[in-house]
Formats: C-alpha cells, sequence, structure tokens
C-alpha cells in the first residue's frame, strides 16, 4: 500500500521564511488579494516554495477525510534497540478508495457531518505506512519531496470506529506537541517542529483564557449519524 510521496511537503523551510510567507500573501486592503510583486518577490528569494506549491496543487483531491491520506510533513528519527538510528517519514493511508469531489457540498461542516455518517456504516481503517529514507535524502528540509521508489513499510493499522463530540469529549484541554514522541523516536534536524511546539504551547495558553464556544459538530448530529 504505497503513499503518495509528493503529498509530504511544506512550502517553507523554516518558522523564519513561514513568518514571511504570511506577510507576502497577506490580502491587499484595496484588492482583497495578495500583492502580486511582494508574492513574487518572495518566490525570487524562495525558489523552494514555488517548487512546493506546484506539487502540492498538482495533487489530486479526495471526497472527504474518509479516503484521503495523512502525511507527517517532517521527518523524524527511529531507533532500534542496538541503536541504530534511520529517518523516515510516515503517512496515514486510507483502506476506503480515494475518489474525487463530487462537487461542494452542503453547509460549513459537510465534511464533518460526511465522516460521521460514514463511520455510523462501519469502521474505517488507514494503514502507517513508514518510507524509509535512502542516501542523501534530506532530513532538514520539508519542502523537498523524497523520491518514488523508496522502501515502505506497513507498520500498523488505525481503525475509527466512531466520532465523539468536543462537548465532554477527551480532546478539550489538551494540546499538540510534535517534540513528545513515544520511546525509539526523535526529531530530526527539521527545525520546522521545534518552532510548531512553541508556538502549540503559546496558542494553548491563550486559548485556556478564552470563552468556551459551542462545538460545530454536537453530539446530536454523532448520535443521528450526520443528517
Amino acid at each position: 500500500m504505497p503513499a503518495p510521496l509528493a503529498g509530504w511537503l511544506l512550502v517553507v523551510r523554516n518558522a523564519a521564511d513561514f513568518n514571511a510567507f504570511l506577510l507576502a500573501s497577506r490580502p491587499d486592503p484595496r484588492t482583497h488579494r495578495p500583492d502580486p510583486s511582494r508574492m513574487g518577490g518572495f518566490l525570487a528569494r524562495h525558489p523552494e516554495t514555488g517548487r512546493a506549491l506546484a506539487l502540492l496543487k498538482a495533487r489530486a483531491l479526495t471526497s472527504g477525510f474518509a479516503n484521503d491520506t495523512y502525511n507527517s510533513l517532517d521527518s523524524l528519527i527511529f531507533v532500534n534497540a542496538e541503536g541504530t538510528a534511520t529517518a523516515v517519514r510516515w503517512a496515514m493511508v486510507p483502506e476506503e478508495a480515494a475518489r474525487p469531489p463530487e462537487g461542494p457540498g452542503v453547509g460549513r461542516d459537510y465534511l464533518f457531518h460526511d465522516l460521521i455518517g460514514a463511520l455510523a456504516r462501519g469502521p474505517l481503517r488507514w494503514h502507517l505506512v513508514v518510507t524509509v529514507a535512502g542516501p542523501g535524502d534530506p532530513t532538514g528540509d520539508a519542502t523537498v519531496p523524497w523520491p518514488a521508489g523508496r522502501r515502505q513499510v506497513d507498520a500498523g493499522t488505525l481503525t475509527l470506529v466512531r466520532a465523539e463530540s468536543e462537548e465532554g469529549g477527551p480532546c478539550t484541554g489538551i494540546t499538540y506537541d510534535p517534540l513528545i514522541l513515544p520511546e525509539g523516536m526523535g526529531p530530526s534536524d527539521d527545525p520546522i517542529p521545534a518552532a510548531r511546539s512553541a508556538v502549540y504551547a503559546r496558542s494553548f495558553t491563550l486559548r485556556s483564557g478564552e470563552a468556551v464556544t459551542a462545538s460545530a459538530v454536537t453530539g446530536t448530529a454523532i448520535r443521528s449519524g450526520g443528517q
């Protein structure tokens, strides 16, 4: 079950470039669109971003969450019991066959409701496909895809059997930190995860002081199978 290597991309190499990319793509207050000269200047200074954007635009979209592939983007280091380190990237590849979008959905949250409906019909499964780096494959630059043909290992299966609303669910009051890893896994020389770790911690602190708003996907919607 090969994973689509071209999907493993970020459009910038580090946090400073990401900040510059956001500033360059900020809409002009008169046109409400990015300033072509400002974005053009950024792309001239960062050709890796242009190459990554072209690859991402060429990637086929799927009809929803249930048949899409979820990629790690950043490289990780696996270390075995003997201390041998191996660079990898991973993807969660669905058992359900990918289908193209059938058209615009109904309502803002239609993708969530479609997923709830799919789970009401039965479990959904993804395979954890680990791709092993070859000689010279970059681990510190997430804008560059690894070549096709790299060794891939089906390392396990994730099975989803039901959905839960944020209201009273187990995912409130926690934050995602890409540097909290299990034994045998560690970060690579990619600078992005460290930046994400710091930003997510700050975001969690700020959100903890905000008023709680109702979840867009309610328990009632889940009990009704997304209808």
